[in-house]
């Protein structure tokens, strides 16, 4: 199921003024000593299928990585040398509906994928993209692991902390995104093809479901198995149906998921939420470059009827009280990050453009990113750029492909 955002809602909330970055290409030739210099590695050039070429990874190096407990606040991340900070490479990421959670996805593929880390992986073939949902994760979903503990679950299942734990390890972290729910409604409704679906016609069709929501969502359910209008970002967290007419129930449940998360992101502040994310994991600035994926325009975008709204609050009361209270819990955090925090997300957002500029211009050269407080000098190539944008159906299609060289037989 693929989704995208608009490029537009991943824009910094920051001040205005971008902090100077120093970017510069170098040409190949010249890279070998840089490269040698910057003890950066080049593996997997022996890829033989069309498949197995995806797996080919260029890393800039900084040391053996280990686990270590939580971050605390700034956890002097601006110096990978400081023995108090070490990337976290134990991670839950709970996709949500049409949040973006695919572009976000395809990045922690990469970041495990560069790092060799071993995935909780679809039991099925190519076309199985789902661990259990709309249910949570259980053993007959995935196939076994091959190494001491998984360390990535990525794909799409229902948040469930008891039925989790019997698959990553203790002290994994745990990762979701949200979106403003009348925004995620509209983009949902569109995406899906609610309205024609359901026989909905005229010229707003929002406004004609959302008189009698029960019905026409008791129609598409019918149809597609599940809803996708009715709380789907509370679903996905494990909210259950029988809590949304209860809002003392959903608040209990609420607390619950601000304990067990790490970080719940905002698409709406999406930059300030990537770099706080690197600041929790111990994580390096290229680890959160991520390719975006832009949705084409629809007239339900600028749908903002306020009967309407007023009538899809009522309608999908959990996922605006998720939205607002984990909104809220996100600039708590960002608030004790210290007077950094914006210039080192707006210094992040510089680099960001100048890689997509980068990755869309082909060029057979090198991007040399330059060392700031916020991160060692690296190098990105073109094989980056090709990785950064590999979905989540190539990135399935590789390891699993990997899975099956390395034990024959098995699935």
């Amino acid at each position: 199921m693929s989704e995208c955002t608009n490029v537009e809602d991943y824009s910094a909330t920051g001040g205005s003024n971008m902090a100077a970055v120093q970017v510069k290409y170098c040409p190949v030739g010249a890279l070998a000593v840089l490269i040698l210099l910057s003890t950066l590695t080049v593996i997997s050039l022996k890829s033989r299928k069309r498949t197995k070429a995806l797996t080919k990874d260029l890393q800039p190096t900084r040391g053996a990585t280990k686990t270590v407990p939580d971050c605390l606040g700034h956890c002097a991340c601006l110096k990978f040398t400081d023995s108090g900070c070490t990337e976290k490479i134990n991670l839950v990421f709970i996709r949500t509906e049409r949040t973006g959670s695919d572009v976000l996805a395809s990045m922690f593929h990469r970041f495990g994928h560069e790092r060799k880390l071993e995935f909780v992986l679809p039991r099925g073939g190519e076309d199985d993209l789902y661990l259990g949902w709309p249910g949570p994760v259980d053993l007959k979903n995935y196939r076994p692991r091959h190494t001491r503990h998984f360390n990535l679950l990525v794909e799409r299942t229902v948040y469930n902390k008891q039925a989790l734990r019997h698959v990553l390890p203790h002290g994994a972290s745990y990762v979701t995104v949200l979106r403003e729910p009348w925004a995620q409604f509209k983009s949902a409704f569109h995406y899906y093809g609610v309205g024609t679906v359901v026989g909905i016609q005229g010229d707003d069709p929002i406004a004609e479901f959302l008189q009698r929501p029960q019905y026409y969502d008791d129609v598409y359910t019918s149809s597609a198995g599940v809803s996708v209008t009715r709380s789907p970002m509370a679903r996905d967290l494990g909210i259950s149906e029988q809590a949304w007419y209860n809002e003392t129930a959903i608040n209990e449940q609420i607390k619950t998921l601000e304990t067990d998360f790490t970080i719940v992101m905002m698409t709406e502040r999406l930059h300030e939420s990537l770099v706080l994310l690197k600041r929790l994991m111990c994580w390096r600035l290229q680890d959160i470059l991520y390719w975006p994926c832009q949705d084409p325009d629809y007239s339900l975008r600028l749908d903002n009827n306020p009967d309407s709204r007023a009538k899809h609050r009522k309608w999908s009361s959990a996922d605006y009280m998720l939205y607002e209270h984990f909104n809220k819990t996100l600039q708590r955090k960002i608030s004790k990050q210290g007077k950094d925090f914006i210039d080192e997300v707006n210094h992040f957002t510089t680099v960001l453009q100048s890689v997509l500029e980068y990755c869309q211009s082909n060029q057979k050269t090198y991007l040399v990113v330059a060392a700031s407080p916020w991160n060692l000098e690296f190098v990105l190539s073109q094989d980056y750029c090709r990785r950064m944008k590999m979905n989540t159906q190539q990135y399935l299609n590789v390891f699993k492909t990997s899975y099956q060289n390395l034990w024959p037989g098995t699935q």
